[in-house]
């Protein structure tokens, strides 16, 4: 009953989906579906009628041969768009009904994680439910295309069993029977072997892991210099065989299902059939109602196979939207309202010149998973138009500072603040939308250069001179000249094989120029140098002191030979802010950071 009760409320739940993301859709395959439902029953009784009219007009020579033209000629009409109507399968649904259904999916539960806690969704807890229902998101479209023939062939088979009630009681019963078991069958059978795509996804997540990395150029070198092939491909091998295993366990499963429905139907036909011919032998069945009995077990036939294959279709479609239902309703969704950026940021404007301190930290506490902290109880506080140099080693807490900085997370303990209002005061996604921000993560687009960097501020998308400088301020003024197509240069070559690939540096350069399109007031830059080397790095960051004079600025490294250019420096150890000052207050402390700067300074002495 529980689980009766929960694909209830999930398929209602789907139908308003369905209905809402595209109404028209919905209501046309419904209606003319519905339409296309009574054509074998109306064939069937046109068929009587011809058949009865000639029979009676060849055995007895009674009636006109012209009565039975009207019927011919319907069940002419009716056959044709019977056989028309067969083609409108699952599949055929299912491509008709995909821009709609399966990109509205898509949109529907984008916006939806979009209103999700970043930290929640990496959360173990609802991090492989996350990935399935953007894996699964044709499961709507399944549900609908499938669904609708399911319902169609349902009220076929109902309007064929009336028509075997207004011939023979017992041929009714036996065809209503019939329908049924099968029904019965196709759900408990259906139910039993439908793929667990959400245990299938995380079994090829394995065997897709292995068979990337035998692609990844870094990993195929490190392959030939380990001669790990042969240890890789074994893994590929375990990996994928259970992805095989699952697959046909499925397939089979749905192959026995069809032949055992089949069987089952066509014994219950060959049993109408033997009545039906020894009530013509007793005298008591006229050959026009045999022949339409005959047609009625082929019809129901017919119908019992589609209606089989849509029903499972539409189960394991179910199936899908049960675990993205499942999701959306277990996880936390923030304020659904649209941010109105433009009256926040005037808001913004007006505690910003108000306040001489940008942000502000006190007593910080933060963990990723609610157990293991790490981030301990930072204290700080950074002023209006300062550049703060934030160094320390790798995994010292950097990046995840910024990331509450920026608002993709809220810390577990203390509290942040902008302009001196506490972030929670903040709607959430109005921050991040005041901060120029350059992600030691970026990505890059397989568009045209233009498009890479003009994304940094959409409006000068089309300012050639305001990007050049960009390209410029990022240290990419060569790789511009080696562009055939100047700023229409696209970029990679997995879209268009005139695509251009760069390297690494290049890539980071490019991912910085875009940056330094922004027109913010806070500027953060997250190793915005890091597959440079040490001279070039220094050459980067004077680019970026150019671009951000009078701003409020947050540049972070774990090479720390830029630092000197900053206003103060924050150097972070294991979570904690261990030492802020000056380059020459720190060197003076000889602590942690002048050990840092005498290990690293030859890196920075040109020959």
């Amino acid at each position: 009953m529980k689980k009766l009760k929960e694909n209830l409320t999930v398929l209602l739940w789907a139908i308003r989906l369905a209905y809402r993301i595209s109404p028209k859709v919905f209501l046309f395959w419904i209606l003319f579906g519905s339409l296309l439902a009574f054509l074998p029953s109306a064939s069937l009784a046109c068929n009587r009628r011809t058949v009865a009219v000639l029979s009676e007009y060849l055995a007895t020579g009674q009636g006109a041969f012209g009565e039975a033209v009207i019927p011919l000629l319907a069940l002419g009409f009716f056959l044709i768009l019977t056989g028309l109507s067969r083609r409108i399968n699952g599949q055929f649904l299912y491509v008709q009904m995909y821009d709609n259904y399966y990109f509205g999916m898509q949109e529907y539960l984008a916006d939806c994680i979009q209103k999700a806690d970043i930290k929640t969704l990496m959360d173990k807890e609802f991090y492989e439910d996350y990935r399935y229902c953007l894996y699964r998101t044709g499961g709507l479209t399944d549900l609908m295309s499938h669904g609708c023939i399911t319902v169609m062939k349902s009220v076929t088979a109902v309007s064929l069993i009336g028509v075997a009630f207004s011939v023979s009681l017992p041929v009714g019963i036996t065809a209503g029977v019939c329908f049924l078991l099968a029904v019965l069958l196709n759900s408990r059978l259906s139910s039993h072997f439908v793929l667990d795509t959400l245990k299938c996804s995380k079994l090829r997540s394995k065997s897709e892991y292995y068979s990337m990395e035998a692609k990844n150029p870094g990993a195929a070198k490190e392959m030939r210099i380990y001669h790990t092939q042969t240890k890789l491909l074994q893994k590929w091998k375990e990996a994928y065989g259970e992805v095989l295993r699952y697959h046909t366990d499925f397939d089979m499963g749905r192959s026995r299902l069809s032949v055992f429905v089949a069987a089952f139907i066509y014994l219950a036909i060959l049993g109408m059939s033997v009545f039906a011919v020894w009530q013509v032998a007793e005298g008591k069945l006229r050959a026009d109602v045999f022949l339409m009995l005959y047609l009625l077990g082929e019809s129901l036939s017919d119908v019992n196979k589609t209606f089989s294959e849509a029903l499972f279709e539409t189960l394991r479609g179910l199936d899908a939207l049960k675990l993205q239902h499942r999701f959306l309703t277990r996880v936390p969704l923030g304020d659904e309202r649209t941010l109105d950026h433009r009256a926040i940021s005037e808001t913004i404007s007006l505690r910003r010149e108000a306040s001489d301190v940008v942000f502000e930290a006190r007593d910080l506490h933060f963990s990723y998973d609610g157990k293991t902290e790490v981030l301990h109880g930072l204290d700080f506080y950074i002023k209006k138009g300062e550049t703060i140099a934030l160094v320390g080693a790798n995994g010292s807490g950097k990046s995840t500072l910024v990331k509450l900085l920026i608002d993709l997370y809220r810390p577990d303990r203390g509290e942040l603040l902008l302009y001196g209002k506490p972030y929670v005061e903040y709607p959430q996604g109005s921050i991040n939308h005041e901060i120029g921000m350059f992600f030691q993560n970026f990505y890059l687009f397989h568009l045209t250069l233009r498009e890479n960097v003009g994304f940094g501020n959409l409006k000068h998308l089309k300012d050639d001179a305001k990007i050049q400088k960009a390209l410029k301020l990022g240290g990419c003024g060569s790789l511009l000249q080696k562009c055939p197509d100047g700023l229409e240069q696209l970029l990679k070559k997995d879209v268009k094989k005139t695509g251009l690939n760069v390297s690494g540096g290049e890539q980071q350069r490019i991912a910085v120029s875009r940056t330094h399109m922004s027109e913010k007031k806070i500027l953060i830059f997250d190793e915005p140098a890091a597959a440079l080397d040490p001279i070039a790095e220094l050459e980067q960051f004077e680019n970026i002191r150019e671009k951000i004079k009078g701003r409020t600025s947050i540049l972070i490294s774990h090479r720390i030979g830029f630092a000197r250019m900053a206003d103060r420096i924050f150097l972070m150890d294991q979570g904690r802010l261990k030492e802020v000052g000056t380059h020459e207050e720190l060197l003076k402390k000889d602590g942690i950071y002048a050990d840092f700067f005498r290990q690293q300074a030859q890196w920075y002495q040109e020959e």
